[in-house]
């Protein structure tokens, strides 16, 4: 009997030292975990309401594709849920086209997709098998070029491109001393350029629509080197140039075409 007794005096014992919580904290708990549940519950039906779909694709950077083209690449269209885009994998599947050389997409709640796209931009011709690979700016293939009637850029000779295809990057290094020298010149002066002969690394000659030849050397020194020839091309000078050579430092060398081979020509 005296166990009993102790038994409750126990019980009582918690419930007025607090040990158990009392009715109304109990009911305190369950009241804020409905509204949890009813504020999640109108939360989600909120987030998959009319209200975040996509409404609107703003494309920005693109000048070669078509924002209907970016769009396609990307798997993106109006009316998807804005959260449940996957915009990483746009924007991979977006990175895929040779054309693209970065790109960025971002939301813009409650309707808004951002696609910013970082375009490469062709800057010479590498000759394939019976064709032309159409080379950008950093060294990738673009595209196949069949007509040259409709494209001024210089060709890059010495450098093996027939066994690739559009996306690819040009594993053949000495495609980077041509380019080193291309993204040097004045968009003005590479319109004058036809050639740019990079088959000896140490002997690299560039041909102007002039037929005047440029020997340029290694691939050291560039910026001084196309300033030079800047400088000589600023001179007037009764016979046409043979050839420049500023291969070495100091005055460059020129030679003249002489008048009479001028005549037959």
């Amino acid at each position: 009997m005296r166990y009993n007794i102790t038994e409750v005096m126990t019980v009582a014992g918690l419930h007025s030292a607090g040990g158990l919580p009392p009715k109304k904290g109990r009911w305190h708990v369950i009241q804020s975990l409905f509204f949890i549940f009813v504020f999640s519950l109108s939360a989600f039906f909120f987030l998959q309401s009319p209200f975040f779909r996509v409404r609107e694709i703003q494309i920005y950077g693109n000048k070669q594709l078509s924002s209907e083209d970016i769009t396609t690449l990307a798997g993106l269209s109006r009316g998807i849920n804005i959260f449940k885009a996957d915009l990483k994998l746009a924007a991979e599947k977006t990175a895929l086209h040779p054309l693209v050389k970065d790109v960025e997409i971002k939301r813009e709640l409650p309707a808004v997709v951002i696609i910013e796209i970082t375009e490469r931009q062709s800057i010479g011709l590498a000759a394939g098998q019976g064709e032309f690979a159409l080379i950008s700016d950093d060294g990738f293939y673009l595209s196949t070029v069949k007509n040259l009637g409709e494209i001024n850029l210089p060709i890059i000779t010495g450098v093996n491109v027939s066994s690739l295809g559009p996306g690819q990057k040009i594993p053949d290094k000495r495609i980077e001393p041509a380019l080193k020298y291309l993204m040097h010149m004045p968009v003005s002066m590479r319109a004058t350029v036809s050639e740019i002969n990079v088959s000896d690394l140490n002997n690299i000659r560039m041909y102007t629509i002039d037929r005047a030849e440029v020997r340029f050397g290694n691939d050291e020194r560039v910026e001084d080197k196309i300033n030079l020839y800047r400088e000589v091309k600023s001179q007037k000078y009764d016979n046409d140039i043979q050839y420049i050579d500023i291969s070495y430092k100091g005055s460059p060398v020129i030679k003249f075409i002489e008048p009479a081979e001028q005549e037959k020509q």
